[in-house]
């Protein structure tokens, strides 16, 4: 396990995972990610929604950022309006399925992108932003991202590979780990 992290670490450059510069002195552009929706989740994006708008934030932005949901399809709607992207029925599904979305968009993409999720969870899943979305000039927050727990490392180690396999091959690599996406799967109702 501890040398799996070493080589992780050893190839973070090639994940484009070395330290985020600062931005201009332009207004930036947020993007608020939260992922699945739960009532935790919510109240996360509306800390850190509010963290911009009252300039608690390196680059003090004053500005509303954009909410994007992404979900299970099944998922029971968002108490709040938001823009929804229903696709994703785990971490690794959910970034990728960003990364789509971010690509094929029309509007010049966010120049900060902010994951919302439960604390225990967001170390994994900025890490799988970061890989997914690497070279292409969006700074994702936090950062730096809480240490992961010691449960999820593990996730944290076979999710970034899923990431970088996806990167070469477009594959989410689900088939590494068939029971979790099975299980995953019925959960969203797919």
């Amino acid at each position: 396990m501890l040398l799996s992290v070493v080589l992780l670490l050893g190839f973070t450059p090639w994940f484009g995972l070395h330290p985020q510069r600062g931005l201009s002195s332009a207004q930036s552009l947020d993007l608020i990610v939260v992922l699945d929706g739960g009532s935790s989740r919510l109240a996360a994006a509306e800390r850190i929604r509010q963290r911009i708008l009252h300039g608690d934030t390196q680059q003090g932005s004053r500005h509303e950022p954009d909410l994007l949901l992404i979900r299970c399809p099944s998922s029971s709607p968002s108490p709040q309006p938001m823009r929804e992207w229903l696709q994703g029925y785990d971490t690794a599904t959910q970034i990728t399925a960003l990364a789509d979305w971010l690509r094929r968009r029309q509007a010049q993409p966010p120049q900060r992108l902010w994951i919302a999720t439960d604390l225990e969870h967001t170390a994994r899943a900025t890490l799988l932003a970061r890989i997914a979305l690497a070279g292409r000039g969006i700074q994702i927050q936090p950062d730096p991202p809480p240490a992961p727990s010691p449960g999820d490392r593990r996730k944290l180690v076979r999710d970034a590979l899923r990431m970088s396999l996806w990167r070469a091959t477009g594959s989410t690599g689900g088939w590494l780990v068939p029971q979790a996406v099975a299980r995953k799967r019925v959960q969203c109702g797919l």
